[in-house]
């Protein structure tokens, strides 16, 4: 008898434990006070798996050693002080030669475009949603654009770090030498160039000009989502008329004469804007300057929002992220994973955002804190939040390709040689040559 009621009793005892255990430790959610299931966060740190107490994690960017201990390394360790963090810096070295060295490295950075045209081709990318979910990743706290632009056949390859967008730099010292009024934010093209037009005149023999801009850069973040390469049918798709609008803004920056004898001489550049000469007065160029202004900003400049087409008045540019992805060689995914849920939570991107970078969260506490520890206090940050991401485009592995022929061209259209028609009819016809012989050779 006594045996029956201490094994009745042992058995209510295991089922009571049981449903406290579903209770408690449900991992699908919390229950709430009607008695029903509530979804958890996707950042809910009871789904993550612990941390490994050592592992040694080795990353591969474009960063110099001190630019990724300033901006990564020193954190990672602060918040993993058991982990060996190394870094190899890929400037001088090519991603073939680490490669062929059989270098081993668990996670790299990229932009977008490199996952296809770098990474996957050495069979170094990985599908990271599994592991994202494991890792209650809420990929969901990301600004539009970022998740969808590192995702390629339904496969996520990387979680974006850091992201640049184009501002419009100027000088504050050659507006008020000639006299004309400091630019706006929200500025239209058409309004921007009315500006720079005032700039564009000969003084003394030196030629000024009021406006320039990365052509490569443009070209890549353009705010009309134009992509370079169909990437179902492999053919190029640069000789329409959303293309030739674009061209048709640098061959409007570039219509006085002057300009385009100076550009046949020395063909614009960042030095143009703030080398020592200083001969432009405004410059749209990456948010990538702000952070480390000291150095590359060495004169008496500000910002505003870059300028926008009348029709797309919410239309920036499309997202250029800094993406960290997981090697599929790799035998740390885990200790990788925790570090990149690390670098992407607000508690890391609040740090850095108050130094100068642009973060790619949503977070509104992120962005209140953004440029609080930049030495510059006079400049307009504001600019960086002023427009929306533009759609992406759609990518190609070697879209690159196009890009490096459009910027060769481009050389020809701002010195006045050919018209924008003559420059798109070329590129779509010596692009297409170029790559049908790189998918040639992929056969």
């Amino acid at each position: 008898m006594l045996k029956r009621r201490m094994g009745l009793l042992l058995v209510i005892i295991l089922i009571l434990s049981i449903i406290a255990a579903c209770t408690n430790g449900n991992t699908e959610g919390t229950v709430n006070t009607e008695g029903t299931v509530a979804p958890s966060g996707g950042n809910d740190p009871t789904a993550e798996p612990p941390a490994p107490e050592n592992a040694e994690v080795t990353f591969s960017t474009i960063f110099s050693d001190e630019e990724f201990e300033a901006n990564v390394g020193s954190y990672v360790k602060k918040k993993f002080p058991t982990y060996t963090i190394n870094h190899i810096s890929n400037r001088g070295l090519s991603l073939e030669q680490l490669v062929a060295a059989q270098t081993k490295f668990d996670i790299y950075f990229t932009r977008a475009g490199g996952f296809l045209n770098a990474y996957e081709p050495m069979k170094l990318t990985y599908d990271m949603t599994e592991l994202a979910k494991k890792h209650g990743v809420d990929l969901a706290s990301f600004a539009p654009g970022f998740i969808e632009s590192a995702t390629f056949d339904n496969q996520l390859y990387g979680l974006p770090i850091f992201n640049d967008s184009l501002v419009l730099f100027y000088n504050r010292d050659l507006f008020d030498k000639f006299g004309i009024p400091y630019p706006k934010d929200g500025m239209t093209w058409e309004e921007t160039f009315a500006l720079a037009h005032q700039f564009d005149r000969n003084e003394n023999g030196t030629q000024y000009m009021g406006l320039w801009m990365s052509p490569k850069h443009y070209f890549r973040m353009n705010s009309l989502s134009q992509g370079f390469i169909d990437p179902e049918t492999n053919k190029v798709t640069v000789d329409n008329d959303n293309w030739k609008r674009i061209l048709n803004l640098f061959t409007e920056l570039s219509r006085n004469p002057g300009v385009q004898e100076m550009a046949k001489a020395n063909f614009p550049s960042h030095d143009h804007f703030r080398g020592a000469a200083g001969v432009s007065a405004m410059y749209v160029f990456l948010t990538e300057w702000i952070a480390v202004s000291q150095e590359q900003l060495p004169l008496n400049w500000d910002m505003v929002s870059m300028p926008v087409f009348k029709d797309l008045p919410d239309n920036g540019t499309q997202p250029y992220a800094n993406y960290a992805g997981i090697t599929s060689i790799s035998e740390n995914k885990d200790a990788a994973m925790h570090i990149l849920k690390y670098l992407t939570s607000e508690e890391f991107q609040m740090e850095v955002s108050k130094k100068g970078k642009i973060s790619p969260l949503k977070s509104q506490q992120v962005k209140d804190l953004a440029f609080e520890n930049h030495p510059d206090q006079d400049k307009n940050f504001d600019a960086v939040y002023v427009n929306g991401n533009a759609p992406m485009r759609q990518l190609h592995p070697l879209e690159d390709h196009i890009v490096d022929l459009m910027n060769d061209k481009v050389t020809e259209l701002v010195t006045g040689q050919k018209d924008v028609n003559t420059i798109l009819r070329e590129v779509q016809e010596l692009g297409q040559q170029t790559v049908d012989q790189e998918m040639e050779k992929l056969k």
